[in-house]
């Protein structure tokens, strides 16, 4: 059975990844699922600090019909957006590339759910791969998975997540419209299109957590964000 680190950018799997560099865990291949609309600072992080270290194979979708792997263009193709409760941008661009590159083989997948989200591994994401939490098993908090980072010199990773991502609270989108304008802008062309194509949705649905963007001027803060269990199950996207 071939063990793998699925690594999504983020603080957890960055620090399974100096683990891995430093032969304190074990995996076969450390995989990546590109969704096209990760943050620049991820994809700047990853060229900078996690290749020079580690063999990372990029998974992308190969279909048409999902703009080979682009998923900001595959939406604006569409004149949509993704969905917090289809979850369908999860399905298609992280879990389904990795499955398919997997595909015939035996697999254990190593999730990086640190201690502090142990609620999250209740959920199986893959019926077709073994599932494992080595952060949880090895009691490791996201504070902890940050000391890791640390100690070994590197900076903390810019918290991963497409730029289009309907689990971002408000100040992620705001730190978006500040430090890349032009992604923000898309994300709002994005919605726009999407609206013009049903104007039904202007007023109660959008990108803000199922919540039109421009409602951020009223200081809205959307339901689903008051749950924190209501967030990105996959492991393979923000960790």
């Amino acid at each position: 059975m071939k063990r793998i680190l699925s690594f999504g950018g983020g603080l957890q799997t960055t620090a399974l990844a100096i683990m891995v560099a430093k032969g304190e865990l074990e995996v076969d291949e450390v995989i990546f699922a590109d969704t096209g609309a990760e943050k620049p600072e991820t994809y700047w992080y990853m060229d900078t600090y996690i290749k020079p270290m580690l063999k990372i194979t990029t998974v992308r979708s190969p279909l048409p019909s999902y703009s080979f792997g682009d998923m900001y263009a595959h939406y604006w193709r569409l004149a949509t957006i993704p969905s917090v409760i289809q979850r369908r941008c999860t399905d298609h661009f992280k879990l389904r590339p990795i499955a398919r590159y997997f595909k015939g083989q035996e697999v254990e997948m190593l999730i990086g759910f640190s201690l502090d989200e142990a609620y999250r591994a209740r959920r199986k994401r893959t019926l077709w791969a073994k599932e494992s939490y080595p952060l949880i098993e090895m009691q490791i908090t996201a504070t902890g998975c940050r000391r890791i980072i640390q100690e070994y010199g590197w900076p903390t990773p810019t918290k991963s997540s497409c730029f289009i991502c309907q689990y971002q609270r408000v100040p992620e989108w705001n730190w978006l419209k500040n430090n890349h304008a032009d992604l923000f802008l898309k994300a709002l062309e994005l919605e726009l299109r999407f609206h013009t194509r049903r104007p039904d949705m202007k007023e109660h649905f959008g990108l803000l957590g199922g919540t039109p963007l421009w409602r951020m001027k009223d200081g809205i803060q959307p339901e689903m964000f008051k749950n924190t269990e209501y967030s990105c199950w996959s492991g393979h996207c923000g960790h």
